[in-house]
């Protein structure tokens, strides 16, 4: 019986789909006020939690955004469905908007368009102004541009109060970062954490030594680029700060790395690194709190 109405249900969900294809793909509006929207990513979810009221929203992402390493909005995400990329739960949830990024799978986007349904796909921001473009962008078309610019407004201040304490620091070389991930990657030019050093007066040395976007490095290219500071994310799915610790400080062949051996090696969660939302800010702050103390 089971089986037969497990079987029912995907008839009749192949059969919703099929009978939509035919519908000519809507446009998103400017300052429509949808009802339904639905978030397929972590960071269109922390963007629209802040954008829209709860009543607003019919479906978040997934289960990542109850992962505190890697998500700022895991309260504020609870209570709502998740939709982990299922076309079935979107057509169930008839949603009236949809939030993807260009990241994501092609096809999945082609039927959700197909079907009919406005979808805004993003171009994942490589800075902070492009952040906060992105920010007003999404929110001009919810309708809510006041809260947009509100939002982006704090990002900006925030910015610059935090400028303002580094820049009492001593006016010396600019300190040399380097992201060292557990999976032995780090991000160069062309990528948020770049643009995150940048503006808070550090030298990201994956860019200075070439690296464009996110790419895997040799132990013997860390070893020769010899930063100041080495940030390790931790993401306990895959490592804890222990592990990364113990891996990085009791290998023989870093104790050279001037990072290592001044024990400048710092230890942050995903969130706070590699956010494309409002919460880059947060992610400048604490960088800055390890880098200058401040």
């Amino acid at each position: 019986m089971k089986k037969l109405l497990k079987i029912g249900l995907c008839f009749f969900l192949i059969m919703a789909l099929f009978l939509r294809i035919g519908k000519k793909e809507t446009s998103v509006e400017t300052n429509k006020t949808y009802r339904k929207i639905i978030s397929l990513t972590l960071s269109g979810d922390e963007m629209l939690l802040s954008l829209v009221e709860a009543d607003r929203i019919a479906a978040l992402s997934g289960r990542i955004n109850q992962d505190t390493d890697v998500s700022n909005v895991v309260k504020q995400a609870e209570m709502f469905p998740k939709i982990e990329n299922n076309l079935e739960k979107i057509i169930e949830l008839e949603p009236d908007f949809v939030i993807a990024a260009d990241w994501m799978k092609k096809e999945l986007l082609l039927q959700i368009r197909e079907m009919g349904i406005p979808i805004y796909v993003y171009k994942t921001p490589d800075s902070f102004e492009e952040q906060k473009k992105l920010i007003l962008d999404l929110a001009s078309f919810l309708g809510e541009k006041k809260r947009g610019e509100e939002i982006t407004n704090n990002m900006q201040k925030r910015l610059e109060v935090l400028q303002k304490k580094i820049s009492v620091h001593p006016k010396t070389e600019k300190l040399r970062v380097l992201l060292y991930t557990s999976f032995e990657t780090t991000s160069g030019e062309k990528t948020t954490f770049d643009d995150m050093l940048k503006q808070i007066g550090a030298v990201n040395v994956a860019s200075e030594i070439g690296i464009c976007g996110s790419k895997q490095i040799s132990k013997e290219i860390v070893i020769d680029s010899n930063p100041d500071i080495i940030i390790i994310p931790v993401w306990k799915s895959y490592n804890t700060e222990e592990e990364s610790s113990e891996k990085i400080f009791q290998d023989p062949g870093f104790q050279t790395v001037k990072a290592v051996r001044e024990k400048k090696v710092y230890f942050l969660p995903y969130r706070q690194l590699t956010p494309t939302s409002q919460y880059m800010i947060d992610g400048m702050e604490a960088l800055a709190e390890v880098i200058y103390g401040t």
